[in-house]
């Protein structure tokens, strides 16, 4: 922070891993390479943000709170995801449809269906044991199969409409980690 290139240098090189893995683990889980977002543009971003504003973020940080790479850590995940939402609400100007939704659309849309009964009845997807639990399955379900809104689904559930939320983004979140999307 004082200017001493030789200084930052080793204080990127030290902490460049733990910063692009922090990034990519988080990009990973939450959809990054759907959301065309690359863990080194993010990593990137990150180091922009310690040294912006004249290093305002990197003097915030406090070694009696936590240590250096677990604090860089967290700005790093917090920069991937402000960096996703950024994505997002750039689609949604767009008017582009979200990622997940398309991918749950097309799961449920390719779900086999019972013999004998109407082309549009599904069955429950064939996934393994324990991918998504019990409320996660039963949101997916109301949602893209009985094409029920989040309203309506915390209504059925009665729970509140944050939850349905929550429990569809976690769900989707599994859904393409476990099919690699």
């Amino acid at each position: 922070m004082t200017g001493d290139g030789k200084a930052w240098r080793r204080f990127v090189s030290v902490y460049a891993p733990v910063i692009h893995k922090a990034v990519h683990y988080t990009l990973q889980w939450n959809g990054g390479a759907a959301a065309g977002l690359d863990a080194q543009d993010v990593t990137q971003e990150v180091f922009c943000r310690l040294v912006s504003d004249e290093f305002h973020l990197l003097s915030t940080y406090d070694p009696a709170r936590a240590g250096m790479a677990t604090w860089l850590s967290v700005v790093a995940r917090s920069t991937a995801l402000d960096c996703l939402r950024a994505r997002r609400t750039e689609r949604m100007v767009r008017h582009e449809p979200y990622v997940e939704e398309e991918l749950a659309e097309r799961l449920w849309a390719d779900a086999p269906t019972p013999a004998g009964s109407a082309p549009d009845a599904h069955e429950e997807l064939d996934l393994p044991p324990g991918l998504l639990s019990r409320r996660q399955s039963t949101v997916l379900r109301l949602l893209f199969q009985d094409d029920l809104d989040t309203d309506e689904v915390a209504r059925t559930l009665d729970i509140h409409p944050k939850t349905v939320r929550s429990l569809k983004q976690n769900a989707l979140a599994r859904l393409r980690h476990h099919f690699c999307l």
